[in-house]
């Protein structure tokens, strides 16, 4: 299945000059959890321990999902900087309204210990590298509970899934 953001239309204000896509709405502060691998250990665990860092950042979410899975909606959100700059990135919101907040954690700290198993693998020199996109526990702290989300980079072009969470 092929997933792309929604298209922002210039009349909704969601265009810049530059032709970049801007979210409307005002930035909302957040807690930036990020999981670090430390290596060592086991060697069958040896990527899956580790520290979480934190740092706080502000970030504008969309209020329409562009896709969803068996157990999130996606939302297209951008982080923004200092200097008004924005990055792409993607959120995971469970549909799930009472999911474990350490379902998130686990989420990103299995993503994470898979990226750093990859990188390992392709230093075999394989013949096609593969790679796991950075994810990141974030906690919307102005909102009522201080919700959790998941959050992506968010990957250019067309997307298509080869699991499932069956």
């Amino acid at each position: 299945m092929a997933n792309r953001p929604r298209e922002h239309t210039p009349e909704e204000g969601f265009e810049s000059t530059d032709g970049a896509v801007i979210i409307p709405g005002k930035p909302e502060r957040a807690l930036k959890h990020e999981f670090v691998c430390k290596k060592g250990g086991p060697p069958e665990y040896k990527f899956c321990q580790g520290d979480w860092a934190k740092s706080v950042v502000s970030c504008v979410i969309d209020d329409i999902p562009f896709s969803e899975g068996a157990l999130r909606q996606v939302y297209r959100m951008q982080i923004v900087a200092k200097d008004g700059t924005r990055h792409d990135v993607v959120a995971k919101v469970s549909k799930d309204p009472n999911e474990e907040r350490s379902t998130y954690y686990r989420d990103v700290q299995a993503q994470m210990c898979a990226r750093e198993w990859a990188a390992e693998f392709n230093n075999q020199s394989v013949p096609k590298p593969i790679d796991f996109v950075p994810a990141y526990v974030f906690e919307l702290v102005d909102r009522p509970g201080r919700p959790l989300i998941g959050v992506e980079e968010f990957v250019e072009g067309v997307f298509i899934k080869h699991n499932n969470n069956v």
